[in-house]
Formats: C-alpha cells, structure tokens, sequence
C-alpha cells in the first residue's frame, strides 16, 4: 500500500508534464502559423505598393520640369510619397520579422560596394526627413569594396537611418562609413532627446520603443531587434551611445569580407 501511495504523486506529476507538452506544442503550432500569416499578409500588402510610388516619383520629376505648375502640386506629391515609402518599410519589416522567427532568413554573401550601397538607403530615407525638416550629412568615401549580404546591409543602415530622423526632433542627422581594420564601420548619429541607461538596457528587445512622443513614432517597436540580429548573425556587432538630450550614435561594425553564410534560427542568443 505505501508503495501504492508513493508512486501516485509521480503519476500525477507525469500527467501534469504532459498536458504542459501538449499545450506547448500547440503554442508553438499557433505561433508558425501566425508567423507565416503574416508573412504572407506583409507580402500582399507591399507589392502592390511598389509600382506606386514609382508613378509618383515620375509624377515628381514631371512636376519638377514644369515651371508654370503650383509649387504646391510638388509638396503634396512629395509627402504622399513619403507616406507610401514608410508603409512599404513597415511591411518589409512584419516580413524580416516572422523570417527570422521562423528560421528562414538567410544571407547571400556578394561583392558590393559599401558606400554605394549606403547611397542607396540614404537617397530612400530622404522623404522622411524632408518631411520633417531634417539635414543628414553624410562622411563616407567613394567606395568600399568588399563581401556581404546586400539586402541585410541596406536594411541596417535603413532602420538605423530611419530610427535617427524618427526620434532626432528635426536635428541633423550625421551618418559616417569608414573601414576600420578589416572591419566596415557605420555610425548613425542624432541630435535628439537621447535614451537613459534604464532604457538602453532594453532598446534591443522585440516591441521596444523607448521614445514614444515624437508625432512619427509609430511602428511595431521591433526595428533596432531586427537590426541587432542581422548583425550578430553575419558577425558584426551593435553599440549605442546616448545621453539624455545630447543625442544617440549607433554604431555597427561588419567583416568587409563575409566570413560565413548561415541562416538565422529563432531563439539564437542575441
């Protein structure tokens, strides 16, 4: 009989752990497929944008070229241009997102140009800080040659740039590559109302926002996550500096050569 009694508590145990690996399971079943939802929603959502903004863009360099047309008519295009761009960034980033959660987000080293790259992001972020009357001043070469992934590289500088003009309260923003020891090295700095200590600890998580009272901070919080993730995984690394009301500089550092091509799995320390 005792041997009876004692042996219960460890069938009930048993049967408590099972229930817990069952509903886990089904957690983690109920998070792919919200995860690939939203993938596909992201998808759906950006494509049609794309064609968009180049017909205004058009509509812009027409308008341009007109002199007896409103200035007016140039303004409004620009804004509306502006506003399509942040939806486009919004839905590619719910895309990088649910990739890297479901493990599918891998890079493809190429030869590239750094600085050109950079070129690139800064003349697509050039709407929004336009909008809000903010100056980016650029210190970079003419070219840095070297191995990376294209798309992780554009996307970094791209939330780092746009973080910058998002929370910079219409200062400048000051961007700086440079090659540092086999290292490339690009800093985004603003002249905004910076980030605390107890807030720098924290800005890196998923669904982070820390400044939340500039008229521009919406978003998904999630933008400075998937930066850091895209950096570890091709072996760089992030650093921030920032004081309150003496602005943020973010720093990353890339190998000029890609070392390794790996895929970014869900749960990989950050």
């Amino acid at each position: 009989m005792a041997s009876s009694h004692s042996t219960r508590p460890l069938a009930v145990e048993s049967d408590r752990l099972a229930e817990l690996e069952k509903r886990v399971g089904e957690l983690e079943e109920a998070l792919a497929a919200r995860d690939s939802f939203i993938a596909v929603v992201a998808h759906e959502l950006r494509n049609p944008m794309t064609p968009i903004i180049g017909g205004i863009q058009r509509l812009r360099r027409m308008a341009g070229a007109t002199p007896d047309l409103p200035s007016d008519i140039g303004t409004a295009l620009g804004k509306l241009e502006w506003l399509i761009d942040r939806y486009i960034r919004r839905a590619t980033t719910l895309l990088d997102v649910s990739r890297i959660r479901a493990g599918k987000h891998s890079f493809s080293p190429e030869p590239v140009d750094f600085a050109g790259l950079l070129r690139v992001v800064i003349e697509a972020t050039a709407p929004a800080a336009r909008y809000v009357h903010s100056p980016i001043s650029v210190d970079a070469p003419e070219s840095i040659a070297g191995v990376c992934d294209r798309l992780a590289f554009e996307q970094i500088a791209e939330n780092l740039i746009t973080n910058a003009i998002k929370y910079g309260a219409g200062q400048p923003v000051h961007i700086r590559l440079s090659l540092v020891g086999g290292m490339v090295r690009l800093t985004v700095r603003d002249e905004g109302p910076g980030i605390s200590e107890a807030d720098r600890r924290r800005i890196f998580e998923r669904f982070e926002r820390v400044i939340a009272h500039s008229h521009l901070a919406g978003g998904f919080g999630i933008g400075l996550w998937v930066v850091r993730q895209l950096v570890e995984a091709m072996g760089g690394r992030i650093e921030l500096q920032s004081e309150l009301e003496r602005g943020s500089k973010f720093t990353v550092e890339l190998p000029v050569e890609a070392t390794r091509t790996k895929q970014l799995e869900e749960g990989e320390a950050p």
